[in-house]
């Protein structure tokens, strides 16, 4: 999406920077429940791996959906190539999803077939070590991008990811872009004469909700005793903030009425 800000219409400028604003809004709201991996570690493991390497695996951290880490098999004789990323906090019932993918060799099952996961907490090996199925996969736009995603059962602040073999051992490498937990939990919002009623599956009573204007000051604040607060703040969009008393933040875009 493009906004031409320069023009002389001074009214389109305005409405310009207000189109610009709505739409990052929206885009920091949907993005702030995805929660990116901040740190990471990598590495060769085992007796013998000739050649391999792992190329820019800073690039697998963040929330940058566009660059990439990349795993290069060279002769993987008792040995492999591993990635851990890892994340903020420790958590339980999320999403997990790893943005995966070649050079230009289209994702299969077949072709990931010595691509392991399991996650880690603590450093530690939660054993829950599986390869890549039909049920993981998830293809993209394009034939040699894609995804994995599952529900972890244990609690759990990292993914590691391991390469050591499969046709993917034959030439180019395996690109990790990114991976950021999805909160399963969700708040739902509506507005009427004023009044936002909440609602969703996370527990809100004692929650702090905070309302942020469309040039981001903060308007209202406000501890919860019920689903239901008086916003006292004029018809428009607004960014909300809602920090529950176990202290999960979740922030989403509402339109009082």
């Amino acid at each position: 999406m493009k906004f031409n800000l320069l023009s002389g219409n001074p009214f389109s400028f305005k409405a310009g920077l207000m189109a610009l604003f709505l739409f990052s809004a929206s885009t920091m709201s949907f993005a702030q429940n995805r929660i990116y991996a901040h740190a990471q570690s990598s590495g060769v493991f085992g007796v013998a791996c000739l050649g391999c390497r792992i190329d820019n695996p800073l690039n697998a951290v963040g929330y940058n959906e566009d660059d990439y880490s990349t795993m290069v098999l060279g002769t993987a004789l008792l040995g492999g190539i591993q990635q851990t990323l890892i994340f903020p906090d420790l958590r339980s019932d999320t999403r997990l999803v790893v943005g995966i993918g070649t050079d230009n060799i289209p994702l299969s099952v077949q072709l990931l077939s010595g691509v392991t996961l399991e996650t880690m907490n603590g450093g530690t090996s939660n054993e829950d070590h599986r390869t890549i199925d039909v049920s993981l996969l998830k293809l993209g736009a394009t034939p040699n991008r894609g995804t994995v995603e599952f529900k972890p059962a244990k609690p759990y602040d990292g993914i590691r990811i391991g390469l050591t073999g499969g046709v993917l051992s034959l030439g180019g490498g395996f690109r990790i872009y990114y991976a950021y937990q999805d909160p399963l939990a969700n708040i739902l919002a509506h507005s009427l004469n004023g009044q936002v009623t909440l609602g969703g599956n996370v527990a809100l009573e004692g929650s702090e909700v905070t309302l942020y204007n469309t040039s981001g000051k903060e308007v209202f604040r406000s501890q919860l005793k019920s689903n239901t607060f008086e916003s006292k703040q004029s018809e428009g969009v607004y960014i909300m903030n809602v920090k529950t008393k176990e202290g999960k933040t979740y922030s989403r875009k509402i339109v009082i009425k």
